[in-house]
């Protein structure tokens, strides 16, 4: 078998993969009559589709093991993803009724439009879902983790509300808490396939360990893009952290700048962080090449999540692993 060869059969490994999850994303539901307006909101959210990146990390850390049977495997894989994608995405309608926010990846979000006691049993109605899932694999070690997972998420959101517009915000407790927001769930989605299957018990560690540095990368990105990125491109209004007095690494950046070159220019970009004013705190974070800095943050921890790859052999899923940290900084939403 050729090299191009390999490749083309590993795509199509992997695209009929992502669509036994879709599959299953949407036939987890009953056709209960009780149920069928929490079916529909559930739909509604699955439906909007965003990047199924994490679903795609569990798969492609499962095909990039070393002698890994599909044959045997890939089904009870499969679940899991579906399983992970299910659980991030009622965090997501959680998120949404605590941030009021009304729209998420263009559409409007289920707090805006049934209201938030609804959307808020549409996203425990998910959880359910997640862990209906994951009775196929019948696997107890990734319900632990799972679990483990979900409370750490929870954290994450009690360390950000703690800490709302807490503008001494020190670098170790944004990391600390992006690593609960983001990181916890690329983290298992990573590691996953090697926690499943005993087999791959020492791989176990070093694919956490990409997964978190990923999680890191793509929502230091995602603050960014909060200041930067277009409405329309970006899915939700820009300037939204602002809005919700949550203090994020561009921000932390230029005052961390201005405090040394200009502490008049500190108290102003205070002021208006605490008035939620975008546009000089826009002009701030570009006076002090806030991004920039921001940028090689991201860069760094998408290094090191590669360098953590290094336990993995030679092919086409791990070098697509590889690429999703480049994708995840180069990403305009």
């Amino acid at each position: 078998m050729t090299s191009n060869t390999s490749v083309r059969a590993g795509e199509d490994l992997l695209n009929a993969s992502l669509q036994k999850v879709e599959a299953l994303l949407t036939a987890t539901y009953t056709d209960h009559p009780l149920e069928s307006h929490v079916n529909a909101m559930c739909m509604h959210v699955i439906s909007a589709g965003g990047k199924r990146m994490r679903p795609r990390l569990v798969l492609l850390s499962a095909l990039a093991l070393p002698n890994f049977n599909a044959d045997n495997d890939l089904d009870n894989i499969c679940h899991i993803a579906a399983a992970i994608e299910l659980l991030h995405t009622a965090t997501l309608v959680h998120d949404d009724v605590i941030d009021k926010a009304p729209l998420r990846r263009g559409q409007p979000t289920l707090n805006e439009t049934d209201g938030n006691h609804a959307a808020v049993l549409a996203g425990d109605y998910l959880f359910t879902r997640c862990f209906d899932l994951l009775q196929k694999p019948h696997n107890f070690d990734i319900i632990t983790e799972l679990s483990r997972t979900l409370r750490q998420l929870v954290v994450g959101e009690l360390y950000q509300l703690e800490h709302e517009g807490d503008v001494n915000l020190s670098l170790d407790t944004y990391y600390e808490t992006i690593y609960h927001k983001t990181g916890v769930l690329f983290e298992l989605a990573a590691a996953s396939p090697a926690i499943t299957l005993e087999q791959y018990y020492d791989f176990i560690a070093p694919l956490k360990e990409f997964g978190r540095k990923l999680g890191i990368a793509f929502q230091i990105k995602d603050d960014m893009l909060d200041y930067t990125a277009d409405s329309s491109i970006l899915g939700k209004d820009a300037g939204t952290d602002l809005n919700d007095q949550r203090i994020t690494l561009p921000v932390l950046m230029a005052l961390r700048h201005l405090e040394h070159s200009d502490p008049q220019g500190k108290e102003q970009l205070l002021q208006a962080v605490k008035d939620a004013q975008l546009e000089p705190v826009l002009q701030a974070i570009a006076a002090t090449n806030a991004l920039e800095e921001c940028e090689k943050q991201a860069q760094q921890a998408c290094d090191e999540a590669i360098a953590s790859l290094a336990v993995l052999p030679p092919s086409e899923f791990k070098e697509a692993l590889i690429s999703l940290c480049h994708k995840a900084l180069q990403r305009q939403n």
